[in-house]
C-alpha cells in the first residue's frame, strides 16, 4: 500500500513538473502585462497568472478569480471554438464539483467568469460545442496525463440553457444520437463513474425546456440503466440496474432503525438497500448482492415458468395483490408453513430484507395472496 501511495504521489509530481516546466521563475515574477504578444492563448494567460507571485501568495478566492478574467482583447479576437477551449481550461472550472448541486456551481461560474459569459452570448455556441463534443473520444483507459473530466465538462456546458435554446432541429438529433453512443461507451469504460455518467441527464432535465430533447434524453437514460433478466422459459423481464448503492450509509441506517422499532417481530436479514426490491429477490436472485430492481415480474407466471396454486409450501413464491384494484404490490419467498402460519422472506422496497410472518409486514393491507410453484 505504501509503495502504491508513493507511486501516486510521484505521478502527480511528474504531471506538475511537466505543466510548469515551460515557465521560468523569472517569468513567474514578471508583472502582469496584458499584451497580445505575451498572451496569445487562454492557456498561456492562465499559466502566467497561476505562476505569478500575486496569485501564489493570495488567500482570497475572489481576488484570484479576478486575476483569471480573460483580457478583453482576447475575448474580442477569439473564435467560438477557441473560446470553448478557454472555458474548458479555466482553472476554477472544477469548482462546480464542490457543490452538491453541480448547477449551483455552474451558475456561480456564470456570475463570476467573463469567459463563460462571452461564450453564452455567441450565436454559434451550440453548433460549435456540439461539433467538438461529437469529435471527442470516450476514454477506454487513462493515465495521469489524461483529462478524464474533459468529456463531462463539455456535457455540463451542453446541458445549459444558453446552449440548448440555440440548437437547430438538426443539432437536437445529433446531440441525442451522440449522447446515446457515448453513454454506451462510458458505461463500458472503467474511466467514468456513475455520477458523471448521469450528470448530463440531471442537468438537462433541470435546465432544458425543450420537450423533444427531454423525452429523447429520458429514452437514452432508460436504455442505459434498464437491463433484462430472463424467466426459466427465456422471457425477457425489464430491470433497472443499480451497480452502486442509491441510498447513503446514513439513510440505510436510519430506515433500518425505524423498521426495527416498528416491526420488532420481523427478523432483519440484511440492511436497507435501494439496489434490489422484493420482486427481484423473489423471482430473479435471492442474494443481497443482487443489483436488479424489477417493477413487473408477471412474465414469470404468464409464460408458464411458474404456475399458480392454492397451496402454500416451502420454497414456493407468494405475491400480494391489492384488495381494491388487484394490482401487484409485493413478492416473497415462502420459508415454511405451519397450520395457518406462513413464514416468508421478502425485501421491503428500499428497506431491509426480512424473515417474517406473511401477515406481518407493510403489505398486510394488500392481503390478496397467490402462491406459485
Amino acid at each position: 500500500m505504501k509503495q502504491k501511495l508513493v507511486s501516486i504521489v510521484t505521478s502527480v509530481l511528474t504531471v506538475l513538473t511537466v505543466t510548469t516546466a515551460p515557465f521560468s521563475a523569472a517569468a513567474a515574477e514578471k508583472p502582469m502585462d496584458y499584451t497580445i504578444k505575451d498572451y496569445t492563448t487562454a492557456e498561456s494567460f492562465y499559466n502566467r497568472v497561476i505562476l505569478s507571485k500575486a496569485f501564489q501568495t493570495s488567500e482570497d478566492r475572489a481576488a484570484n478569480g479576478e486575476m483569471l478574467q480573460l483580457p478583453q482583447y482576447m475575448l474580442d479576437r477569439m473564435t467560438t471554438d477557441a473560446l470553448v477551449e478557454a472555458v474548458l481550461d479555466y482553472p476554477y472550472f472544477y469548482d462546480i464539483y464542490a457543490f452538491e448541486d453541480v448547477q449551483v456551481g455552474v451558475d456561480l461560474m456564470m456570475d463570476t467568469f467573463n469567459g463563460v459569459q462571452e461564450l453564452a452570448d455567441r450565436d454559434d455556441v451550440a453548433t460549435v460545442l456540439l461539433d467538438k463534443y461529437c469529435d471527442e473520444e470516450v476514454l477506454t483507459d487513462a493515465s495521469a496525463d489524461d483529462d478524464v473530466f474533459r468529456l463531462t465538462n463539455m456535457e455540463v456546458l451542453l446541458a445549459q440553457d444558453f446552449v440548448t435554446t440555440k440548437f437547430s432541429k438538426k443539432d437536437k438529433c445529433r446531440f441525442v444520437k451522440n449522447v446515446a453512443s457515448k453513454m454506451e461507451d462510458k458505461v463500458a469504460s472503467p474511466v467514468y463513474g456513475e455520477f458523471t455518467n448521469s450528470l448530463l441527464f440531471d442537468l438537462t432535465e433541470k435546465n432544458c425546456k425543450d420537450s423533444t430533447i427531454l423525452n429523447d434524453m429520458q429514452s437514452v437514460r432508460d436504455s442505459a440503466t434498464i437491463t433484462y433478466v430472463y424467466t426459466p422459459k427465456g422471457t425477457a423481464v425489464a430491470a433497472y440496474l443499480n451497480s452502486s448503492e442509491p441510498l447513503s450509509f446514513w439513510q440505510r441506517m436510519k430506515i433500518t432503525l425505524q423498521y426495527t422499532a416498528a416491526y420488532p417481530n420481523a427478523e432483519l436479514l440484511a440492511l436497507a438497500s435501494g439496489k434490489y426490491n422484493c420482486h427481484s429477490y423473489a423471482w430473479y436472485q435471492q442474494s443481497t448482492s443482487n443489483d436488479k430492481w424489477i417493477n413487473d415480474p408477471s412474465a414469470y407466471w404468464k409464460d408458464g415458468s411458474y404456475k399458480r396454486t392454492s397451496v402454500a409450501a416451502a420454497n414456493r413464491k407468494m405475491t400480494y395483490f391489492s384488495n381494491s384494484n388487484n394490482a401487484l404490490q409485493h413478492s416473497a419467498v415462502i420459508n415454511s408453513v405451519s397450520g395457518s402460519t406462513i413464514t416468508v422472506t421478502s425485501k421491503w422496497g428500499q428497506c431491509g430484507l426480512y424473515k417474517h410472518n406473511a401477515t406481518y409486514s407493510p403489505y398486510t393491507n394488500c392481503w390478496l395472496a397467490y402462491y406459485y410453484r
